[in-house]
């Protein structure tokens, strides 16, 4: 069933559908598609860096890089990512991970952003080379805050912080 299904960013004709999919994604909640709803509404959104997973006509999968200015000391924004979601029959397919690895390359092709944050599972990012935000120096200095750098030489990022709310 993976090798069905394409990645592409975003439609305008897609919003209801993501929507849709992240209200099953986690369990019927509000906040994440809230989230995306404001990210969207902000200077911070980038369109080519709203991706979607279609098998079909069907939407199974959403990931969402947007700029981030991380709280402590001025530094160059970030790209934070999430929510990742994807449709409960299509999860442990890879789906997700198709997602993230092509929201990477994306974002390394653009070149603008020295690095993705996220604050998400720590047993799931890891394998797409995320490691401890506090690498980097970015804290919180926690095992869900995340980082993956675009770049090889990144800013010294000590005393900034990812926002988590």
């Amino acid at each position: 069933m993976i090798d069905q299904v394409r990645i592409r960013p975003e439609r305008a004709a897609d919003v209801e559908r993501i929507d849709a999919l992240t209200r099953l994604a986690f369990d019927g909640r509000e906040v994440e598609v809230d989230m995306i709803t404001r990210i969207r509404a902000s200077a911070d959104f980038i369109p080519e860096l709203s991706l979607v997973a279609e098998a079909g006509d069907q939407l199974v999968g959403h990931c969402l890089l947007a700029r981030k200015t991380l709280r402590g000391k001025v530094m160059p924004p970030v790209l934070q990512l999430g929510p990742l979601g994807v449709h409960p029959a299509w999860q442990r397919q890879g789906i997700g991970g198709r997602l993230v690895v092509e929201a990477q390359r994306l974002a390394r092709l653009r070149g603008a952003e020295p690095l993705i944050v996220l604050v998400g599972i720590p047993a799931y990012y890891p394998r797409f080379g995320f490691t401890g935000a506090m690498t980097f120096g970015v804290g919180p200095d926690m095992p869900a805050a995340m980082a993956y750098p675009l770049v090889d030489e990144v800013p010294d990022y000590r005393g900034t912080s990812i926002p988590l709310g």
